[in-house]
C-alpha cells in the first residue's frame, strides 16, 4: 500500500506544483521583508547623516556667536558631526552589501535572475553618494 507506483501521477504532479508555489511565495515574502528592512536602514541613516550635519552647523553657528562676544568655545562639534556622517555612510555601505548578497541568495532559490533596479538599492546608492559628498564638504571647512 505504501508503494509510490500506486499513486496517480496527477496527484504527484499537483502536490509538486503546490510545493513549488509555496516555495515561491515564501521566497517572495522574504524578498519583500528584506526590502522593507533595507528601506528602514535608509531612513535611519538619513536621520544619522542629517543629525551629523545639524550638529556640525549648529556648533559652528554657536562658535561664531561666541566669537563676537569674545567667549569662543572649542570647536568639537565639527568632529562630532563628521563622525556621525562618516558612520552613517559606512553603515549604509555595509547594509547595501548585505542586502545585495541576501537578494542574490533568494533569487537563486527561485531560479530567477535578480532585478538590478529595485528601490532599496537605488536609495542606498543615492544616500551613499550624498554621504560621501557631505563628508567631502565637511572636511573642506
Amino acid at each position: 500500500m505504501n508503494d509510490k507506483s500506486q499513486i496517480p501521477t496527477e496527484v504527484v504532479s499537483g502536490a509538486s506544483q503546490r510545493l513549488d508555489l509555496a516555495l515561491d511565495l515564501a521566497v517572495e515574502r522574504n524578498m519583500l521583508a528584506l526590502e522593507r528592512t533595507q528601506l528602514a536602514w535608509v531612513r535611519t541613516i538619513v536621520g544619522l547623516i542629517t543629525t551629523g550635519i545639524a550638529i556640525d552647523r549648529g556648533f559652528e553657528a554657536l562658535h561664531q556667536a561666541r566669537l563676537v562676544t569674545g567667549e569662543a568655545w572649542v570647536r568639537n562639534g565639527h568632529l562630532a558631526g563628521l563622525v556621525m556622517t562618516i558612520s552613517g555612510t559606512l553603515l549604509i555601505l555595509i547594509a547595501s552589501v548585505y542586502y545585495i548578497r541576501r537578494m542574490q541568495d533568494l533569487s537563486r532559490m527561485r531560479n530567477q535572475p535578480r532585478k538590478l533596479l529595485d528601490p532599496g538599492l537605488i536609495l542606498s546608492l543615492l544616500i551613499t553618494v550624498v554621504g560621501l559628498l557631505v563628508i567631502y564638504f565637511m572636511l573642506l571647512v
